[in-house]
């Protein structure tokens, strides 16, 4: 049975993320590298290291969990109304993550860290699409809806810097409901949002742990777009590599 409605995974669905968020500590550490004694790499495996593991120590990281929020988008996340608690940490957190990124090539300089901080924040604020996103979006003639994790703050930052805002009828981001993927409320939000039975929307996403799995707890069907990172494939859930295979798996 075709579909009444779709709805969309954002982050390494439509717009690439960790690839630019790597990119990003690159360039700080490339930068932090001019005239000083440190390998650039090695400074940008480190600082995503230490975010890692400060992350987990966080004090709202259980909360984080929760809504899908990670350690390398609080690194740059313009926190806004109602995520004042993430902004009271924002600095200090930001801040650690390069002092201790540093210390590891027995390097001490607060000053240093404090810039690092800031230009991570200033390279990271990209989002590119995926090559066939606009192709596709353009392309549908169903009702479109978003169904995405994290701080509304930063998810409606990527909506808005990528152009994809103007393709969604629905939009509904974890932090502002408080539940993430793969619990279905957002998913079941967005179908009733969207006016349609859930058991007739079909679910776009890469991570099969939260996308596909909140699709199905809800009663929808899934399709899983692979872009290459690890994960453990779903069984009898379409695979695509690209967007454009969504039409085969509409008119089949």
């Amino acid at each position: 049975m075709r579909p009444k409605a779709l709805l969309f995974d954002l982050d390494e669905t439509l717009i690439l993320d960790l690839p630019v968020s790597r990119w990003a500590l690159q360039g700080a550490s490339y930068r932090a590298a001019e005239g000083r004694a440190l390998d650039p790499l090695r400074l940008a495996k480190e600082a995503e290291a230490q975010a890692r593991r400060l992350w987990r120590a966080h004090p709202l990281a259980a909360h984080s969990e929760r809504i899908g929020h990670s350690a390398l988008e609080g690194l740059w996340a313009p926190y806004g109304s109602g995520e004042e608690a993430y902004a009271r940490h924002a600095a200090s957190y930001r801040e650690a993550v390069w002092t201790e990124a540093l210390k590891a090539q027995d390097l001490r300089d607060l000053g240093l860290a404090s810039e690092l901080a800031h230009e991570f924040a200033q390279l990271r604020r990209r989002y590119p699409l995926y090559p066939e996103t606009l192709e596709v979006l353009r392309g549908l003639d169903l009702p479109l809806g978003l169904v995405t994790n994290g701080v509304a703050s930063l998810q409606r930052t990527k909506l808005e810097g990528s152009g994809l805002a103007p393709y969604f009828q629905v939009v509904i981001i974890s932090g502002a409901l408080g539940l993430g993927k793969p619990h279905p409320e957002p998913f079941l939000q967005a179908a009733r949002a969207l006016g349609v039975e859930a058991s007739a929307c079909l679910m776009v996403g890469d991570r099969p742990e939260r996308d596909i799995a909140g699709a199905h707890a809800a009663g929808m069907r899934a399709v899983w777009v692979d872009r290459g990172f690890p994960a453990e494939a779903p069984l009898g859930v379409p695979r695509m590599t690209s967007l454009r295979e969504l039409y085969s798996v509409l008119n089949s």
